[in-house]
């Protein structure tokens, strides 16, 4: 059990969800496991007259998934809960079949809440998760926000997320569940060693003779995660120091980045990276040191990194990765950038090679040839309308949703 459980798990959920409105929408993701059917139950005998609505997702890995979903179909219609499976059947491919699999789910749910109208998604994790989440990052050598407390609350994708549960382990959610004489589906993959959390769920004990235990190690993730806010809220400061936006690029003072602490050039190279590639993670570590120690124009992470000068260094998109793009005037182009005041029929693309010969004062741009290939432009079949990094056409166009680093 938990060192210290907070009080009854529905006392606790009614606390949280106390500013909502009674009759909110609120969903929930409900796998059938044990920790996602506690938080459904207590959720129910929390907030009566909250309209509780449940997902299921199969992501058509597991013949058993079916199986899974349909017993929380009968679970919901016995609590009056309205219930929906969400069946992927194009998963991505690529490697790191989990971070691709946990990608979908989220979209879907995502998806799915904004269709019911929920105030906010439920997630069952508990602190045992959290454990073995501080364990499975420790083992892989991360720092600080690896070992971080996984979020109680946040907003993406156009959605609130809540974990509610994180100050329950699992021995807590499944006796709530035992006391009310209610069962949950087992999956078979949380016994199958193959798979790194198995493992660390198995020598549980004998880490918890050494005095790892459970609720240790959540306490010392939400440590980590204090740690990790306060190195966030030192390094906003410092960005105007060091860097400044340069339309959709970054540029780096490399003289002033390379006085600082290694944990600040990690954590804001990282930071302008992300925001240009869109991708959620941070590059590896020892990825992100070789790009940085090779004084020479180097591909990562979706980006390209470009000694401009002895003292600037230029963060830009990757051509090869944009080569092919193509979206319409006024939506999105590489899920950052759009162009305003175009007619729709218009096409945004990457400038590239035949673009950038059609601007004849891109060097007074003062950006790398390199850099603009990858920038965006506006097109009309075969003809450049505009390109506003390469000095052609209107300036005013383009529009660049702003780095999260700049609140």
């Amino acid at each position: 059990m938990s060192l210290e459980p907070p009080q009854d798990i529905s006392s606790h959920l009614a606390e949280v969800f106390a500013p909502l409105p009674k009759d909110a929408v609120i969903g929930v993701a409900v796998s059938g496991g044990s920790d996602s059917v506690a938080l459904l139950l207590a959720l129910r005998a929390a907030m009566p007259q909250a309209h509780l609505c449940a997902a299921t997702v199969d992501h058509g890995l597991r013949a058993e998934a079916k199986e899974e979903a349909l017993w929380v179909n009968a679970l919901c219609g016995k609590l009056g809960v309205a219930h929906t499976t969400l069946t992927i059947s194009d998963l991505p491919k690529g490697p790191n079949l989990q971070a691709r699999a946990r990608s979908a789910r989220y979209e879907a749910l995502a998806a799915w809440g904004r269709d019911m109208a929920c105030r906010c998604i439920c997630l069952g994790h508990s602190q045992t998760d959290v454990a073995e989440n501080f364990l499975i990052r420790l083992a892989r050598g991360s720092g600080a926000d690896g070992l971080s407390e996984m979020r109680g609350r946040w907003t993406d994708r156009d959605m609130d997320w809540q974990r509610p549960l994180l100050a329950f382990c699992r021995e807590d959610l499944q006796g709530f569940l035992h006391a009310q004489g209610q069962g949950w589906c087992n999956d078979p993959s949380n016994e199958d060693p193959a798979f790194m959390r198995v493992r660390m769920r198995q020598a549980a004990p004998e880490l918890e003779a050494l005095g790892l235990t459970g609720p240790r190690l959540a306490a010392t993730a939400t440590r980590m995660r204090h740690v990790q806010e306060a190195l966030e809220f030192s390094t906003r400061g410092l960005w105007p120091q060091v860097a400044q936006i340069d339309v959709t690029d970054v540029l780096f003072d490399r003289v002033a980045l390379s006085r600082l602490p290694r944990e600040y050039i990690e954590r804001m190279v990282s930071a302008a990276l992300n925001w240009i590639s869109g991708q959620p993670y941070r590059p590896r570590n020892s990825a992100l040191l070789r790009a940085l120690a090779a004084k020479k124009t180097v591909t990562l992470h979706g980006c390209v990194l470009i000694p401009q000068s002895k003292t600037v260094l230029r963060i830009s998109r990757e051509f090869s990765v944009v080569e092919r793009q193509v979206a319409q005037a006024g939506a999105p182009w590489d899920g950052r950038i759009s162009m305003v005041n175009a007619e729709k029929s218009y096409e945004i693309r990457a400038l590239g090679p035949s673009g950038l010969g059609q601007c004849p004062g891109w060097r007074d741009s003062g950006r790398p040839r390199l850099a603009l290939l990858a920038s965006p432009s506006l097109w009309q079949g075969q003809r450049l309308l505009a390109a506003p990094m390469a000095q052609f056409g209107p300036k005013d166009m383009l529009k660049v949703v702003s780095p999260p680093w700049e609140w």
